[in-house]
């Protein structure tokens, strides 16, 4: 009777694993070339500004209207290393702020490595998650408190930085008008890691992006639309 009972116990467990729901991450990521059909796409990747990039403080806000980030991706998502950061202003080269003067921001410690791109639906809403690694960066700030220079990182696990993202034909990207994927912070934080006492604790940023890779690859030409989906 004992081993009766051990071999039911065994049938209900195995029948639980069987109908209990994966976890969201098992069903894991796939960037296409051009649709949800697509090939899958690995190789270079450019997020291009297409809004410009407000930083914010209890100090002053800075505005930056041309920039893109670069890096690598692999086609399931992993493996998302940023080369190159760069923000600027036109014209510039300074970004202007609130506080009557400017702002430069340069990023610290590239290569940024070990980013990730997840599937993760919402309906209406993104179609995933861009995710960057390592995230430092320095500003330098002039306004009616002096020059000051600060160091910020990203406020999650290892300094990351989170976008929403979505598809080409999301009716809920940021910016309808552009049939391209895109990516989306809305006052993500930023936490302060070094610089001046007058340097605040925390600078919020926003920012949208047009996310394109390369047709041809290390051309450096940016011109491949890009899809993310489920496997």
């Amino acid at each position: 009777m004992k081993r009766i009972r051990n071999l039911a116990a065994a049938a209900v467990a195995m029948t639980a694993l069987v109908l209990a729901p994966l976890p969201a991450s098992a069903a894991g990521t796939t960037i296409h070339r051009d649709t949800d059909k697509g090939l899958p796409y690995s190789g270079k990747i450019r997020a291009t500004l297409i809004d410009p990039v407000t930083v914010s403080t209890t100090l002053a806000t800075a505005t930056c209207n041309t920039g893109n980030i670069d890096g690598t991706v692999q086609s399931d998502g992993t493996a998302l290393n940023v080369s190159v950061f760069n923000f600027s202003n036109t014209p510039g080269p300074a970004c202007p702020n609130s506080a009557g003067g400017s702002s430069t921001v340069s990023p610290v410690g590239l290569d940024w490595n070990g980013g990730t791109v997840v599937y993760d639906k919402m309906t209406p809403g993104r179609d995933g998650i861009v995710t960057l690694l390592g995230v430092k960066v320095s500003s330098v700030s002039t306004g009616w408190f002096g020059t000051i220079s600060c160091v910020y990182r990203g406020s999650g696990t290892g300094n990351s930085i989170a976008l929403n993202a979505f598809n080409p034909d999301n009716a809920s990207r940021p910016k309808i008008a552009i049939a391209q994927a895109q990516a989306k912070a809305t006052n993500y934080a930023l936490t302060k890691d070094s610089g001046s006492v007058l340097c605040p604790g925390t600078a919020n940023y926003t920012a949208t992006f047009q996310l394109m890779g390369e047709t041809v690859a290390n051309s450096g030409l940016f011109d491949q639309k890009l899809y993310l989906t489920t496997p």
